[in-house]
């Protein structure tokens, strides 16, 4: 409640209380207790120490003043009186009110060097919070679009501005109070080497690095040490330099996977288009070269120019695809389609690739429609397939599941084949990647799984797998059975 007292008040109401502590001791002592001089003045200066370990200096000199006055009045001869008649009792007053004030001003003194040691473990606190909250942003734009409002909040400023050279752009917590324009701003940093300033009462701090200069930091003066503003200055300049390192490295991350992908992009088109086009080429200059040629061999050889015709559309038509999804040009067009109608739908297509392969179809009772784009969805069910065709054994069954929870369908199609090596599993769903088995088995452009995982994934989904050697491997798909708005 001593909070909400307004300050003139408190003090009178600490004066009162003081005096009337004093007081009662006098009345204890001369009314209810009989005691010698002694036992009074030490009761005296208890009073005065607790009066020091409480409050200010001041309280504790008028309780020294005021306990000095009524020990003289009330229990020095001539008692009644302001007078003393006996000079031994001078020497006792005068050493009874010294060492009131002494001990009052050493309590002071240890008083105030509570609060600096209280205060300074504060501004470490903040200080602390200011570098978490500092680490939650790693790119250069977002730490100086926060770092003003966090500095504003942590240590209480009124307002706070911030300038970034390599930006060239300045950040205020407060858009209506600019505290500094950004020329002064820039001014202020290309003067850095003067360290903390004052200028049109707010505290200017220089963001350093050794000898260069990140930008410059004000704030309202908010009765900080200077210590407590270079360390705001120091942390924000680590943090700044932090995300400046965090994106030159993500860019040279970047720039090592596109080249990286280039090189893979490179590779796969240069093997897998030049393979087809060998064939076609064969059999164009066998035709042309041999007009004579048997009409059975030239229809054998019309095949393989038609079957590796579709096959490169095919390959091409997947990079084209692929390209597409990357770009988020592809438009989903959601409807709610018959799930098992579609599961069956594919497997029919899919009879003479399957050659004669049982499939076992389950689709659990509480599953009819969900949204989905039925092309799209369609041709991450029969890549699956083709897969699941491609990498097991001959004759062995292929298993089609579908089930669903809360807010997913779940769609799971499981093949009884070799399996994927563990160290291999975190890549099958990156674009152009197949594992060293499958490189050497089956021809492939390792774009399929990417293209499934990028089509599920707009449609609000995901896929997963899990497979064990000798087991076989099992790809789940799901999709949400509402349409995200």
């Amino acid at each position: 409640m001593e909070k909400h007292t307004p300050r003139g008040i408190k003090i009178l109401l600490r004066y009162a209380a003081l005096t009337a502590a004093a007081f009662l001791l006098v009345w204890l002592f001369r009314r209810v207790v009989s005691a010698n001089q002694t036992t009074v003045a030490l009761s005296f200066v208890m009073l005065i120490l607790l009066t020091a370990s409480r409050w200010r200096l001041a309280y504790s000199v008028y309780a020294s003043v005021l306990c000095a006055l009524l020990y003289d009045f009330f229990f020095l001869p001539p008692l009644g009186k302001l007078v003393i008649a006996d000079p031994r009792n001078w020497v006792a007053l005068g050493a009874f009110l010294c060492c009131a004030v002494t001990v009052s001003h050493l309590a002071e003194r240890e008083h105030l060097h509570g609060e600096t040691a209280e205060g300074r473990r504060r501004e470490v606190e903040r200080l602390y919070e200011f570098s978490q909250q500092l680490l939650l942003q790693e790119d250069l734009r977002g730490v100086g679009r926060t770092t003003p409002s966090v500095v504003a909040a942590v240590f209480e400023l009124r307002a706070v501005a911030l300038y970034v050279r390599d930006e060239e752009a300045a950040w205020y917590s407060d858009p209506r109070n600019e505290l500094l324009p950004l020329v002064d701003l820039k001014l202020a940093a290309n003067q850095s080497e003067a360290g903390v300033t004052r200028r049109d009462g707010c505290q200017v701090i220089p963001l350093t690095l050794g000898m260069r200069s990140l930008g410059v930091l004000a704030v309202t003066d908010g009765g900080y040490s200077p210590q407590i503003y270079e360390a705001m200055g120091s942390l924000v300049a680590i943090a700044l330099e932090r995300a400046a390192t965090v994106e030159r490295s993500s860019r040279l991350e970047a720039s090592r996977e596109g080249e990286r992908l280039r090189s893979a992009l490179l590779d796969s088109v240069t093997h897998d288009l030049r393979t087809p086009l060998t064939a076609i080429r064969a059999a164009a200059t066998t035709m042309v070269s041999q007009p004579d040629l048997p009409e059975t061999e030239r229809a054998d050889l019309a095949a393989v120019v038609d079957e590796e015709s579709a096959r490169l559309d095919r390959l091409i038509g997947q990079a084209v695809e692929m390209a597409q999804l990357d770009a988020a040009a592809v438009q989903i067009n959601a409807r709610p389609q018959d799930v098992r109608e579609l599961i069956e739908t594919t497997v029919e297509e899919m009879r003479p690739l399957l050659r004669n392969r049982p499939v076992e179809v389950e689709v659990a009772a509480d599953v009819s429609k969900a949204p989905m784009d039925r092309a799209l969805v369609y041709r991450v069910l029969r890549h699956l397939m083709e897969n699941a065709t491609r990498y097991s054994p001959a004759g062995s069954p292929i298993e089609i599941h579908a089930v669903k929870d809360e807010y997913r369908l779940l769609v799971t199609v499981a093949d009884r084949g070799p399996g994927i090596d563990p160290g291999e599993q975190p890549f099958v769903f990156d674009k152009f990647f197949r594992g060293k088995k499958q490189r050497s088995q089956v021809a492939g452009t390792g774009m399929g799984l990417a293209i499934a995982k990028a089509i599920l994934e707009a449609h609000g989904g995901g896929i997963e797998l899990r497979s064990e050697a000798g087991k076989g491997t099992r790809f789940t798909f799901w999709l949400p059975l509402a349409v995200a708005e």
